[in-house]
């Protein structure tokens, strides 16, 4: 016995002298951990046996947390590992090994003894998030972990004890845990080197705004991207909408599908990027550093749209949800099942089905909506350095565009655009679908596999394959009428290889080598000629970043190029029709830098800049008729140059115990900043009459201001505001720039009257666009509006757990008619009127 006590003492002290290292020598102290424990269940075992009082806290070790509610993921793991020999593997290891901590001698109350310790991690890919901050509410201390990620959190008191963990960078995660001894968890933040916001749309994924948009995931992604400060919505009426941030929107706002650029018919404002909201995790808006190395042609920021990632000890469940809509009255129905181990798999099958929708006053005809989606995500664990990935999804969409949009002459038009009430509007509700419409089907495939040799490299090769197919229907006669006016198939593949280099504690390098190659072909049969030519598109690609993250200072600089390569094959706009061949060369850099200065837990500022050239697009530059779905005939300019863009950014974040305020200040001159420009005549065709949109290029200035603040008065009370104003200039011809989102103001209020219940409220102001002359449009922009959201939830917990979600909610509550400015259909009709929805969730 003496010899046992002599030895787990002498342990003891060589783990404490480990774990007080300057870097803290994780691995000795795990491998010493794993000996202090065997020794200790073996005189613990002893001592019961012999009737002897066991050492400091029998209970110690055991590792054992109760988690309330669901915001927020964390992992216990086994006391003993079954395999001590990977144990050193990575620096996480003695973390993550789930022993129990010695308790430090401390002056605290002798309840208030308990050691919380573990490890911060990034959710992306594992990474350690350094100098972290953790946050007692109960203890009102907080504490910051190593360059590790490490934390020890001591004299705790037992019961209920809440902590919140944030990081620059880093989505802030709040935890209830019921401790009774003392515990170590590994915690997962969502971490990107620059970022605006997340919205986290699956409540299972993550914390942070989960439960708001978990239970909007029924509608569109843009819908929750609107939460996002900054971002406003490109609308074609109820049929489709594209995210607009900081002013730029389209072509200049890539989309990031899973890690692979969404390609797709892009080019159309009124088509909608085909991703199931119900597969996204994650919808996020990253700029500078952080966007430059995605594909796409942005010109400073990037919409990230991710599903969660797979892990090996993710334990088996799912979700069933059904969503009911009045205006429409849509039907919503969403299937996932989920399971970890060496194979990890996520399954979702969802569908929609959606009639014709009603503005205050009367329905809008054809305007119904179908949709039957999937996606599969698996997850191979070879061993710890090496995991392989793939990933499938399908998204089929039919969409009925406003029929009263669609007019056969020129009289007709200028009444459809300034009646009251639409062409064509019926007295009844039909789920009938007829032309106009459009019928999308995308595929998108994803393999990609990670090599980490050791802890200081990471490799990633990575295959992305996309198919995109799409079919419009205009209103036709005779045979023709089933026959679609354009049809268009897309294919695309994309080669990448990553390499992430740790260079020390607090920096690394991230570099990235790419190809893509897309092909896009006009299917025969329409009757008309194709409104984009067939081409072919190669674009070679480079990327290179440095960062630095200290206690204080981070830095971040990045470089991009791309070699991009066109050739068109188009019909010539003029008598006789003749194939005419062309071909186009670009090469594009960008740059940016960044620097964050943290004063303390609470207070940070940040500025930075980013240079991007941005090449003309296919449809830029060889646009040539009919856009149905904006009811528009487009023209482009093969003589376009590439857009050169500098954005300079400053911003300050204060995160206290109850206030968080982050306001930021951009402005950005654009070189030939390439945009649609509506004509004042009118086109009278086969297909009827239409207004004319003509690209054009001129030197352009973007600037404006952003600011989010959430207060928390009482813990059953959240107070959140948004407020985002931007001023667009064509210094070329000195007018304002169409197309910028009116200065907008969002605020909410949420409640929770008792525990599991919430109750919430959302205003939303938008003014009037006044930075406009009259010759720009065909309309003047729309009165300013302001709309109302109420919402009632409650979360009820089932035996094994399980829980079912319920939510009842009305947007629009006084069914206010208003037209928004950065709607194409509000030439011809009202907006929306009032929705009731329904929502229950069932998770197991």
């Amino acid at each position: 016995m003496r010899i046992s006590l002599f030895l787990i003492f002498a342990l003891y002290s060589q783990w404490v002298s480990a774990v007080s290292r300057p870097g803290r020598d994780v691995e000795t102290a795990a491998f010493l951990q794993l000996y202090l424990h065997h020794f200790y269940s073996a005189y613990a075992s002893d001592s019961e046996t012999s009737g002897n009082a066991s050492l400091w806290g029998a209970d110690a070790g055991a590792g054992e947390a109760s988690l309330e509610g669901k915001a927020m993921r964390q992992e216990f793991v086994p006391l003993i590992p079954t395999d001590y020999r990977h144990v050193g593997h990575l620096p996480s290891a003695a973390l993550n090994a789930g022993f129990s901590t010695p308790p430090p001698l401390s002056n605290a109350p002798p309840d208030c003894t308990i050691t919380l310790s573990g490890r911060l991690l990034s959710e992306h890919d594992d990474e350690p998030l350094g100098y972290a901050t953790i946050y007692g509410q109960e203890a009102g201390r907080g504490i910051q972990a190593d360059s590790t990620g490490s934390f020890v959190f001591t004299d705790l008191c037992e019961g209920k004890q809440t902590f919140t963990f944030t990081h620059v960078g880093c989505d802030g995660e709040t935890l209830t845990l019921n401790l009774r001894q003392d515990t170590q968890i590994t915690v997962y933040l969502h971490h990107h080197d620059n970022y605006t916001e997340t919205v986290t749309v699956s409540a299972t994924a993550n914390t942070g705004y989960s439960r708001e948009f978990d239970e909007r995931s029924p509608e569109l992604l843009t819908d929750a991207l609107e939460r996002i400060t900054g971002v406003s919505s490109l609308r074609a009426g109820t049929s489709a909408s594209k995210p607009v941030f900081d002013g730029v929107f389209g072509n200049r706002l890539s989309i990031q599908n899973n890690g692979i650029a969404q390609s797709g018919q892009q080019w159309g404002n009124d088509h909608a990027p085909e991703i199931d909201p119900w597969v996204a995790a994650y919808v996020r808006v990253v700029e500078g550093v952080e966007a430059l190395k995605y594909a796409g042609p942005t010109v400073a920021a990037t919409v990230l749209i991710e599903p969660a990632p797979l892990r090996e000890n993710e334990a088996a469940g799912g979700k069933i949800a059904y969503g009911f809509q009045s205006n429409g009255r849509g039907h919503t129905l969403n299937a996932r099942l989920n399971g970890g181990g060496r194979l990890a798999y996520r399954l979702s099958l969802s569908g929609k089905y959606s009639g014709d929708h009603r503005a205050p006053d009367y329905f809008l005809a054809n305007t119904g909506r179908r949709e039957a989606n999937a996606a599969l995500q698996l997850a191979y664990f070879h061993n710890s350095k090496w995991t392989t990935r793939a990933y499938y999804s399908v998204f089929n969409t039919t969409i009925g565009i406003l029929r009263g949009a669609h007019v056969g002459n020129l009289t007709d038009l200028e009444l459809a655009i300034n009646r009251e009430v639409p062409f064509f509007t019926r007295d009844s509700f039909t789920y009938q679908i007829t032309s106009p419409r459009q019928v999308v089907s995308h595929h998108l495939a994803k393999i990609e596999t990670e090599f980490r040799p050791n802890e200081n490299h990471r490799f990633t090769f990575r295959y992305g394959g996309q198919l995109d197919i799409r079919k419009e229907f205009d209103v036709r006669r005779g045979e023709l009428n089933d026959s679609p006016a354009l049809s268009l198939q897309q294919t695309n593949h994309l080669l990448e290889t990553v390499w992430h280099h740790e260079l020390g504690p607090d920096r690394h390098l991230d570099a990235n080598l790419q190809y893509e190659f897309t092909l896009n072909d006009n299917q025969p049969g329409t009757g008309v000629l194709p409104l984009i030519p067939d081409y072919n598109a190669n674009r070679s690609s480079g990327y290179l970043a440095y960062h630095k993250e200290g206690e204080f200072f981070q830095y971040h600089a990045g470089l991009r190029f791309d070699h991009q390569f066109y050739e068109a094959i188009t019909i010539s706009r003029d008598l006789p029709r003749r194939i005419e061949r062309f071909k186009h060369t670009f090469s594009t850099v960008g740059a940016s830098f960044e620097l964050r200065r943290k004063f303390n837990d609470q207070t940070s500022i940040q500025a930075g800049f980013t240079l991007r050239e941005r090449a003309p697009q296919i449809n830029e530059l060889y646009s040539n008729g009919l856009h149905q779905g904006v009811s528009g005939i487009e023209e482009g300019d093969p003589a376009l140059e590439p857009e050169l863009s500098l954005k300079v950014k400053a911003g300050v974040l204060y995160a206290g115990d109850r206030l968080t305020l982050n306001g930021g200040l951009f402005v950005q001159p654009i070189r030939n900043y390439i945009f649609l420009e509506p004509q004042s005549e009118f086109r009278l065709t086969i297909r009827g009459a239409f207004p004319v949109f003509l690209y054009r290029g001129g030197n352009a200035l973007l600037y404006g201001a952003n600011l989010r603040t959430f207060y928390v008065p009482h813990p059953r009370w959240e107070l959140d505001g948004r407020l985002a104003i931007v001023r667009g200039q064509n210094h070329t011809e000195d007018k304002p720039l169409i197309y910028m989102p009116a200065d907008n103001l969002r605020l909410g209020v949420s409640h929770t009257p008792v525990e599991n219940w919430t109750v919430s409220a959302n205003a939303l102001f938008v003014a009037r666009q006044t930075r406009l002359d009259e010759d720009q449009d065909f309309l003047a922009p729309p009165d300013g509006y302001s709309l109302l959201d109420l919402s009632v939830s409650r979360e009820i917990t089932l035996p094994g757990n399980r829980t079912l979600n319920l939510r009842a909610a009305a947007q629009n509550v006084f069914n206010t008619r208003y037209r928004d400015y950065l709607d194409r259909q509000r030439y011809f009709t009202d907006a929306t009127g009032r929705n009731l929805t329904l929502r229950i969730t069932y998770d197991w």
